[in-house]
Parts: structure tokens; sequence; C-alpha cells
């Protein structure tokens, strides 16, 4: 009997111990916001978006803090819809991409890792997923999958290039009401608790800041941790920065010397129970959406901002499947002189 109470005791006890919620926030680099997010005192992990107004001056600022930095890398939508010109799409080759993923690092040389911005189209398909991770595991960085399509191939070239693979399980903020934001919260809670861990993904929005600032602190009174993003990553995973893993190395800003939040050792983290798929949810993908989310709160510089570019419509499908030839036009039984054919030449 004392046997079983004591079992119960620890199975208790680890559970309130092993929770953890890793909170990535995503398209870094816009706003003077990402700032301000920076000054939480909480292990959030920053997304960057390369070649953006703020994105190196920020992702050193989060290094420097000793906050996990990663790579959020454009990639191609199934609404076509691209606001950047450094964004990964379909139609490139090899070298293309890998090149662009070279220049991404240089600009966000601390980052640890990618994960993807939008990209429902282009992580559906096989050959540039493979050349994508191919190229982030020759790097030794890991790739977080935002899960956009539920036809995401990261998994099966993650497996090929034996490299980590970690996957969003909660999106905090498509609707930035507060009654969302506390549903979409709870959700992260409930996940966390029932699998040990969650990976959840918010946005720089000033709804977003302001629900994390009142609510990040009743995490720990539910026996949850707010962890880097790193630490839910295999525990003899060596984590590196793609300025370590570049071809010329060279060295970063020294880091705070500030006291860090005490982080659980990766190597007593519980086996991670595969989370099921309905908790899945879509991204924001919405042209209408994706101009409403930058347009509203900041002042982004003319060249962009959605509201310069022309209407995105979705491009008419050429062929259709099973396609059929149109049926032979019937010539009239008497031809009709010109002029009573209507209409213009």
């Amino acid at each position: 009997m004392k046997y079983v109470l004591g079992l119960a005791f620890a199975l208790c006890s680890w559970s309130a111990v092993a929770a953890k919620v890793a909170i990535v926030i995503d398209d870094i680099g816009y706003h003077q916001l990402d700032y301000k997010l920076l000054e939480l005192p909480y292990e959030l992990t920053f997304a960057v978006i390369p070649h953006t107004p703020h994105s190196h001056a920020v992702a050193k600022a989060a290094y420097q803090k000793r906050r996990d930095v990663i790579l959020h890398m454009p990639m191609e939508s199934a609404r076509r819809a691209d606001l950047s010109k450094n964004a990964l799409k379909v139609s490139m080759s090899r070298s293309q991409i890998e090149h662009k993923l070279q220049a991404a690092f240089a600009d966000v040389p601390y980052a640890i890792g990618v994960n993807n911005h939008m990209g429902s189209y282009f992580t559906e398909q096989t050959d540039v997923m493979d050349w994508t991770l191919g190229y982030i595991a020759k790097r030794r960085l890991f790739f977080l999958d935002s899960k956009t399509t539920a036809r995401s191939q990261a998994a099966v070239y993650a497996q090929k290039h034996q490299m980590p693979l970690l996957t969003r399980q909660v999106f905090l903020d498509n609707d930035r009401s507060y009654q969302a934001l506390d549903r979409q919260f709870k959700l992260m809670i409930k996940l966390a608790k029932q699998h040990q861990y969650a990976i959840a993904i918010g946005h720089p929005y000033p709804e977003t800041y302001a629900y994390l600032k009142q609510h990040l602190a009743s995490l720990a009174t539910q026996g949850i941790d707010v962890v880097k993003l790193s630490a839910l990553l295999p525990a003899n995973y060596p984590v590196m920065t793609a300025a370590q893993t570049a071809d010329l190395p060279f060295a970063l800003p020294e880091q705070e010397k500030a006291a860090i939040a005490r982080q659980p050792d990766r190597e007593s983290n519980p086996p991670q129970t595969p989370l099921k798929e309905q908790v899945f949810v879509p991204a924001i993908e919405e042209p209408a959406a994706i101009i409403a989310m930058y347009s509203q709160q900041w002042d982004i510089p003319e060249l962009l901002n959605p509201l310069t570019l022309a209407v995105i419509t979705p491009a008419p499908v050429l062929i259709q499947k099973p396609w059929s030839l149109p049926e032979p036009v019937k010539k009239p039984v008497t031809s009709l002189p010109f002029y009573q054919l209507g209409g213009s030449f």
C-alpha cells in the first residue's frame, strides 16, 4: 500500500513538473512591438522573417537576452500569396533554394532552427522540401513545422535527413479578440497537460502582447513551465546557431550575464506523445486577412505594405481534372450575313 501511494504521488508530481509550453512569436522583424515582447520575462521564442526592417537587430537583441531565435522563412502558399521576394517557391531549383536560405541565415545568424512563414503549398511538395530540409540539416539546425497544411511533407524529409522536427499544435491569435485568445490559450494548457508539452504560435499583435503579459504568470500556478523551443529537442541534440555552421563561421556577440530562468534538463523530459491530428488549426492564408493583419496596427514601409499591392485573387485553373474537350460548335443550318452575327470582330 505504501508503495502504491508513493507511486501515485510520484506520478502526480511528475505530471505537474513535466508540463511544458513553448510559445513561438512569428513574423518578427517588422515592428517596434517586437522589442516590447522581448521585455516580457518569459522564455518566448522569436521567429524572425529575414530581410525585414528590424530582422537583424531584433534577432541580435533576442540572442543577447538568451532567447531562442529561429528563422521564419517565407514559403509559397496555396493561394500563391507571396509578400516577399525572398520567399521559397516551388518553381525554384535546388541551388536557388539553397542560395535563398544561405542569404536568410546571413541576415539572421542567431537562428538555431527554421519554421515556415505561410508555405501551405510549398510544404506539400516533395522535391523542394527534400532540398530545403537537406540544407537545414547540413547546417545542423532543426525544423519547426508551422503546420499550415495537413499534407505537409516535413516529417518525411526530416526523417530522411535525420534531423529534429517539432510541430505546432496551437495558433493563439488567428482571431485577436480576447475571447478567442483565451480559448486558444486554454487549449494550449489542455494539450500540455495531456501530452506533457505543447507548442503554440502567436504573432506580434498588440492584443497578443497584452494577453500574454497578463496571463503568462498564471501558467506556473497550473504546474506548467514556459520553456525555450530548444528545450523540447532530443536531449543529445547540440543546439547551434547558423553563424556557427556557416562556411566561414564567425563569432557572435556576448550574451547578457543576467540570471537565467531555471530550465528543466532535457534529459528528464518524458517521451513526447504524438498529438492527434484533429487539433490542427489552419493558418491565415486569405489575402484579405493578411492585409488586415499588418495594415491596421503598424506603420509599414511603402514597399512592404500589403495595401500598396494589387488585390490578390486566386489564379484560374487552366486545366480541370478530369479534363474534357468542349463539344464541337454547332454550325447554323444556314449561314447568316456578317451584319447579323452581332458583337464585334
